[in-house]
């Protein structure tokens, strides 16, 4: 199997940029770490799901993904964890519908053929308990919370929600 970690991580105060991280393993090996900026106008909930995304795509590029049965994603933010593998309405939409079609290609990808297909798995796992995958995955969303902003980046509902209620 592969299990992925993935974190978010707010620099600063509420003003501060927004950033995620993954690492992946298999067989207790490291073989894929990431982080990356979502910038300023975006709030931890949708780093969680940008990060669980992009560390389950990474997983299904693996090349040694054919050699894994199921595709298992911790992540320490219940709320996030409880919609991945559900049809959301909310913040961060398109990633948590992406995430589906992740999880539905993970079983016809590229496999030995004693490899079973397997299925994606979403697991809360609690955070700063020592776990790990979920300590390296929370050092990778610190250090893109301090990566630049994408040029590109985009401001999410959580993070509009956020703003009015400050006003």
């Amino acid at each position: 199997d592969i299990q992925v970690f993935s974190d978010g991580s707010k620099s600063g105060s509420t003003g501060g940029a927004t950033g995620g991280g993954s690492v992946a393993y298999q067989y207790g090996i490291q073989i894929d770490r990431r982080s990356f900026s979502l910038g300023r106008h975006a709030e931890v909930f949708d780093a969680e799901a940008h990060a669980a995304l992009r560390g389950a795509k990474a997983a299904l590029q693996a090349p040694s993904a054919r050699l894994a049965t199921d595709l298992w994603v911790f992540l320490d933010n219940l709320e996030v964890a409880s919609r991945l593998l559900a049809h959301s309405t909310g913040s961060s939409q398109s990633v948590f519908d992406e995430f589906c079609s992740v999880a539905q290609e993970w079983p016809l990808r590229p496999r030995l053929p004693h490899t079973l297909p397997g299925a994606v798995k979403i697991r809360w796992v609690p955070g700063h308990l020592g776990v790990l995958g979920n300590e390296e995955a929370d050092k990778a969303a610190k250090e893109g919370a301090a990566l630049p902003s994408p040029a590109n980046a985009t401001c999410t509902l959580a993070s509009l929600k956020r703003i009015a209620n400050a006003k």
